[in-house]
């Protein structure tokens, strides 16, 4: 931690009277002050420039706000941040916090307020700067293990799939095979979330118009062996409102809930697709299955990771739903379950995006 007289800071403030009253505020505390900025592009170019240990960040300012000046230099600069404004609302102050803000003052401040403030988000910025590469080792670790596995299973596979179609063996050696190919293809897809998953965490993507038909068949084109082996009936929905997203992460959303509903629906399974237009500028699109349905508590569990409920032993690993819910939320959506938990009227699958904007709008 930095000692209280090396503490550099630059204040934001597009008044000069207060930006004055602030700077003497600061230097009665026992800081340094190293600049000056009157709006929130100014604040990123002299972060960028003098690199203040801290920024003393206004709201209302011209050219840029101080939230998004606070956003950007909390991803891109990694400098804290602590705001000063001359109101507060728990809706204001947790806004604030959403793009990185690590303390939140009134102005004016006296003395004691700015070192709690500048102290908390001084400790709050190395806890983030921690867990964030924490996270990127963790990232690094999965991503280099999934490519490092790869190799070797496609060997194995390779081998299995060449014995059980080539060599005549007795039943039981048979049957051992195919435990080896199957279980082969269950690691591989393992592989392939892990991969998904460090992608999802660490890219930031625009989100673009979806042609949400075009995905859908895309995502059963991937199942047709699947979709052919439990003998599926699928019904997809003849109209896709337009909605807000990144068409490979949201064609895993669609393989991901249809695979399930093909294995763990009914017998055979009837998969029926659609959409629905929400009020709040959302589109609600969903898979109705035909299984056994699904208890409160059950539901509840199903989209956190590494969860297995004890109605279906098989369904995979606990990491795919979550990743669905990763995905989805990223691209400001959300993810969920309904159902009575009847079997026969089984359950539906949903998550929501932001619906496309029209040219008139």
């Amino acid at each position: 931690m930095l000692h209280q007289e090396n503490i550099r800071v630059l204040i934001v403030e597009d008044d000069f009277m207060v930006s004055a009253m602030i700077r003497g505020r600061v230097e009665d505390a026992g800081y340094t002050v190293l600049g000056e900025a009157q709006d929130g592009l100014q604040a990123i170019e002299l972060v960028q420039t003098l690199r203040p240990d801290v920024v003393l960040m206004d709201i209302e300012m011209p050219n840029m706000s101080g939230i998004e000046a606070t956003k950007h230099i909390s991803e891109h600069e990694l400098t804290p941040v602590v705001i000063l404004s001359a109101f507060e609302s728990p809706d204001l102050v947790k806004k604030t916090s959403e793009v990185g803000a690590g303390a939140y003052l009134i102005k004016p401040p006296n003395a004691r307020e700015l070192k709690r403030g500048i102290t908390i988000a001084l400790a709050r910025f190395k806890d983030m700067q921690e867990l964030r590469q924490l996270n990127q080792d963790l990232d690094a670790f999965a991503h280099t293990t999934a490519h490092e596995l790869q190799n070797p299973l496609s060997l194995i596979r390779g081998y299995a799939e060449i014995l059980q179609s080539e060599i005549t063996s007795p039943v039981e050696h048979r049957e051992y095979l195919d435990i080896m190919v199957r279980n082969t293809h269950k690691m591989r897809n393992i592989i392939h979330e892990l991969l998904l998953l460090t992608g999802v965490r660490k890219t930031k993507v625009e989100a673009a118009p979806l042609n949400m038909e075009d995905i859908v068949a895309e995502a059963q084109q991937h199942l047709t062996h699947l979709i052919q082996t439990h003998h599926a009936e699928i019904t997809l929905s003849q109209h896709w409102p337009k909605a807000m997203g990144h068409a490979p992460w949201i064609e895993e959303v669609w393989a991901n809930y249809l695979s399930n509903g093909i294995k763990y629906g009914g017998k055979p399974p009837r998969l029926q697709l659609g959409a629905t237009e929400e009020p709040n500028e959302m589109i609600k699109f969903w898979v109705r299955d035909n299984g056994l349905g699904l208890s409160q508590e059950e539901q509840l569990k199903l989209f956190a990771p590494f969860t297995r409920l004890e109605q279906v032993q098989t369904v995979g690993y606990g990491l795919g739903l979550s990743i669905v819910r990763r995905i989805v939320e990223k691209l400001g959506g959300q993810t969920g379950v309904e159902s009575e938990g009847v079997p026969g009227k089984g359950s539906i699958f949903y998550f929501t995006l932001p619906a496309a904007k029209t040219n008139d709008e």
